[in-house]
């Protein structure tokens, strides 16, 4: 059955919708729940991830369209659970080592990382692997994706202040596909020339002098 461009039109204006519905919900419940935490214990566990998470939500729905994008099933998959399945974290536990204050602070010094890399990429900015322009500046010209690292700083401090099992696997699982997402940019984005140049000229994806 041939698909009429009139369908393609409505089932990407339905995809914006439910995707945006989605998002918005699972974004109401995770904040609600930090709020909750926060107003009974007075304690803002979390709220470094809390601001990071509104941020990259509100530049999801200001994207641009792509130039190319990937089709791969696995490719939208890692992306979609690297960028949201984090909401599912919950707070719980005590500090390790009691450091409350510390893990806060670095979660912070993460978020700080995602604004400057984000604004960086203003509307670049994407969720699946895909050519939005290349951005060569910033905290991009010292790793090629200093916002994934970012991210890692800001959900670690997180996981260090509010220790669970559940948070931990959540982490876990949230990193090996931030750690494939970024091989399935590189793949799509490797197709321009001036990408191959950069990555010969910015060698390390995600942490200085080591990876």
């Amino acid at each position: 059955m041939t698909v009429t461009a009139p369908q393609q039109r409505f089932a990407g204006v339905l995809w914006r919708v439910l995707s945006t519905t989605a998002l918005v919900t699972l974004l109401l419940v995770f904040a609600f729940a930090h709020l909750a935490r926060w107003r009974t214990t007075g304690d803002p566990a979390g709220l470094g991830l809390v601001v990071e998470e509104l941020l990259v939500a509100a530049l999801f729905l200001l994207r641009r369209q792509p130039k190319h994008s990937s089709s791969s099933i696995r490719d939208w998959l890692v992306a979609a659970v690297g960028s949201w399945l984090i909401l599912a974290v919950r707070p719980a536990g005590h500090p390790v080592l009691g450091l409350d204050g510390l893990y806060l602070a670095i979660q912070f010094a993460g978020l700080l990382g995602v604004i400057v890399s984000l604004t960086t990429l203003g509307r670049s900015f994407g969720i699946v692997a895909a050519d939005r322009g290349l951005k060569t500046g910033g905290p991009y010209g010292i790793v090629r994706h200093p916002a994934y690292l970012s991210y890692l700083v800001t959900q670690a401090a997180y996981l260090l202040q509010n220790p669970s099992f559940w948070n931990a696997a959540i982490v876990l699982t949230v990193t090996a596909c931030q750690l494939a997402r970024i091989h399935a940019e590189e793949r799509i984005l490797g197709r321009d020339p001036g990408y191959r140049a950069y990555c010969a000229r910015v060698t390390r994806r995600l942490i200085p002098a080591i990876y």
